[in-house]
């Protein structure tokens, strides 16, 4: 069944990807998520993004995983954020910048529940922190604060 601007259709093959992903089967999954993706599913793009960021069941590619990961990461998957945090803290398929990883993982860590998960992403971006210079942690500043002006905070 196609739809109008295909929702249903993307979310009942993002859900199905995401079946395949907890099976194991990343390339079902990868071809599962590609139409939803296409269609601005955030949910899609940021697994595709960690199929091809991690290598799952293909070669990682980090250049694609950013190409997934951003625009999941605009609007506002929680995921995308961090795997955009890491590829950019790294330099993996986008030029190092850690302004814009402490951006990401300050976005991410403000939208977690509190938890394990959150004290380690918060525990990274403070670590990141340590390294920049000041004007770096200013423009770090600067984007999260663009951030939340154009976004609603969590």
């Amino acid at each position: 069944m196609l739809l109008l601007l295909g929702s249903e259709t993307a979310v009942a093959d993002t859900a199905t990807g995401l079946v395949y992903m907890k099976q194991g089967q990343y390339i079902r999954a990868l071809i599962e998520f590609e139409e939803p993706a296409k269609a601005g599913d955030p949910v899609a793009e940021a697994n595709l993004g960690a199929i091809y960021h991690y290598g799952l069941g293909i070669s990682a590619n980090f250049a694609k995983a950013a190409q997934y990961y951003h625009p999941a990461a605009l609007r506002g998957n929680l995921d995308a954020q961090l795997g955009l945090g890491v590829l950019y803290t790294t330099g993996q398929g986008v030029p190092p910048n850690f302004a814009i990883a402490r951006m990401w993982l300050s976005i991410a860590a403000e939208a977690m529940p509190p938890s394990p998960d959150r004290i380690r992403v918060t525990e990274t971006r403070d670590a990141l922190a340590t390294k920049m210079s000041a004007a770096e942690l200013k423009q770090s500043d600067d984007l999260i604060a663009a951030w939340y002006a154009r976004h609603t905070a969590p």
